[in-house]
């Protein structure tokens, strides 16, 4: 596959600046409010919350980045899947849940698995060059 026009370069462009966008925003809200996201994560037993929330809040920060401006896009497209792929799993188990509770979690759950699928789309893509990128690559 082949970015053949300037249409289909800006495009590709925007899908990467709004993937960035919604995850960088998700993150950063968990480090603005580090101690609600670290208690969460402990109630649902995340391992090492403490240590594990702010340091998963930064590699997806960085991940994002690396896919905005494609620098090892592969590297960064695949650390926000390492992250998402168990964290979705773990933080939003709707199937355990009931009532509201059990729509807003299975609201989170889908939002993820539509933010890890995307993700998977930029790393099988990280081998052809990318438009409108810097292209640093693996």
């Amino acid at each position: 596959m082949v970015f053949t026009s300037t249409v289909s370069g800006a495009t590709f462009l925007l899908s990467r600046l709004l993937f960035a966008l919604v995850i960088g925003y998700l993150a950063l809200g968990n480090l603005l409010d580090l101690e609600s996201s670290v208690g969460y994560a402990e109630h649902k037993g995340v391992p090492l919350a403490a240590v594990s929330v702010p340091l998963g809040s930064l590699g997806l920060i960085a991940g994002a980045l690396a896919v905005l401006v494609g620098v090892y896009p592969a590297v960064g497209a695949l650390a926000v899947a390492g992250f998402l792929a168990p964290i979705t799993v773990i933080m939003h188990d709707f199937w355990a849940q009931e009532g509201e509770e059990r729509q807003n979690e299975q609201i989170h759950f889908l939002k993820n698995v539509g933010l890890l699928g995307t993700a998977l789309v930029f790393a099988a893509l990280s081998s052809v060059a990318w438009p409108l990128a810097v292209g640093v690559g693996l």
